[in-house]
């Protein structure tokens, strides 16, 4: 009896692929965006470039890789498969800093999409000149069979640097760079009236993080300094610097469904041939929720007369508010607020109608009727004046009747 392979979340189960074509994948990642709602959630704004470093290794190990416009796929010959877990293998670290097994695929995803920041839930200052969103896979876990990582919110932003960084170093204490393992990075410094200055001009682009400890190796807190950025280049302009990592680095960490190689152990101490192990393919969805925001509607009468008391916004459960507000061309618009935030979406499911009547000076009264206002677009989305409401923000809807 035969019938459909499953796999766990994270996994894709696709042996047959790979002997059809030569290859195995390691990764394929996908990009959603809960904007998208008329496409599945399928998001087309980004495409992907491998770091010079990343593109030099999966030469070196026989990799491909493959942009699709809504994701990528990273891939290696069937004949390179056990050298590339051999290879993962023999990049072990004892430690105690960045023990174990660190070895990972850095890629930029570089937006295509000019109205990204105002679509998605992430803070509408953010400038990808001056920040990057960090993802990697040992924070995707497994939601609705799906493995996935969260591409919003505040935490997995950091600044960038270039390849010149600056770290107060008060006087009596040693500040070291460190790579995404947490092993001290070997990079050019030098100290000067109290600052450190690192060098990364040598160094791949990356996560890196500035330890300051006294001279006993003590750590430090200095305030007000980021500690952790990420050295990404001016050009192309990335939004997110995404890690991969082929393996669980330590047991535990992560799910390792989401690794295409399975955990390994440390190497034997008597130089035994370590257990067998083969590629398992890794399905990964970096998902990214839209930005809630507070719709205005500014209604704007057409020719004489005015609006009566009547006018109205129904439809939903969204109550808004009304008041009188003067233009900068000045005409007068009755404003209608939204009390809570809504999602915008491709396809917004909200449905308002407006209703109510205009008064003539000579005493006419005639009805007013818009049984679909229109709903709020993708750009642009204006912030709100309290810094605590970052990740929102206002949309502006002017409909003129």
């Amino acid at each position: 009896m035969s019938g459909a392979r499953t796999a766990p979340p994270g996994r894709v189960a696709a042996p047959m692929a790979g002997a059809r074509t030569g290859y195995i994948t390691l990764f394929d990642v996908r990009f959603e965006h809960g904007y998208y709602n008329a496409s599945g959630g399928t998001c087309p704004d980004f495409r992907v470039v491998p770091t010079p470093a990343c593109a030099a290794l999966m030469s070196q190990l026989g990799m491909v890789f493959r942009d699709h416009g809504t994701g990528f796929s990273v891939l290696v010959t069937q004949a390179r498969a056990a050298a590339t877990i051999a290879w993962v293998r023999s990049h072990y670290a004892a430690g105690p800093q960045g023990q174990g097994y660190w070895t990972w695929l850095s890629f930029l995803m570089v937006p295509t999409n000019p109205g990204f920041i105002s679509i998605t839930n992430l803070p509408i200052t953010t400038n990808p000149m001056v920040q990057n969103l960090h993802l990697d896979n040992r924070a995707a876990a497994a939601v609705g069979g799906r493995m996935l990582l969260n591409g919003g919110g505040e935490d997995a932003l950091y600044p960038v640097t270039g390849a010149s960084w600056s770290v107060p170093t008060p006087a009596g204490r040693i500040a070291a760079l460190r790579d995404l393992s947490g092993a001290p990075v070997a990079a050019r410094a030098s100290v000067s009236d109290g600052v450190t200055r690192f060098d990364l001009s040598t160094l791949p682009y990356g996560w890196y993080n500035v330890a300051v400890t006294s001279k006993t190796g003590k750590p430090v807190a200095v305030k007000g300094v980021p500690d952790t950025r990420l050295y990404v280049p001016q050009n192309p302009l990335s939004l997110v610097l995404l890690d991969l990592l082929l393996t669980q680095p330590v047991a535990g960490v992560g799910d390792a469904a989401a690794f295409p190689i399975p955990p390994m152990a440390a190497p034997p101490a008597n130089g035994a041939a370590p257990p067998p192990a083969e590629i398992q393919p890794v399905s990964l969805t970096v998902a990214f929720q839209p930005r809630a925001t507070y719709w205005r509607y500014y209604v704007v009468a057409q020719g004489r007369g005015r609006f009566a008391d009547d006018l109205a916004i129904t439809g939903g459960t969204v109550a808004f508010t009304k008041s009188a507000k003067a233009l900068p061309n000045g005409d007068q618009a009755v404003l209608f607020s939204a009390g809570t935030p809504l999602p915008l979406h491709q396809r917004a499911p909200q449905r308002f109608a407006l209703s109510g009547h205009r008064q003539g000076a000579d005493g006419s009264r005639d009805a007013i009727s818009v049984a679909r206002l229109p709903t709020a677009p993708a750009t642009p989305v204006w912030p709100l004046s309290s810094p605590k409401e970052a990740l929102g923000g206002s949309s502006e809807i002017y409909v003129y009747v």
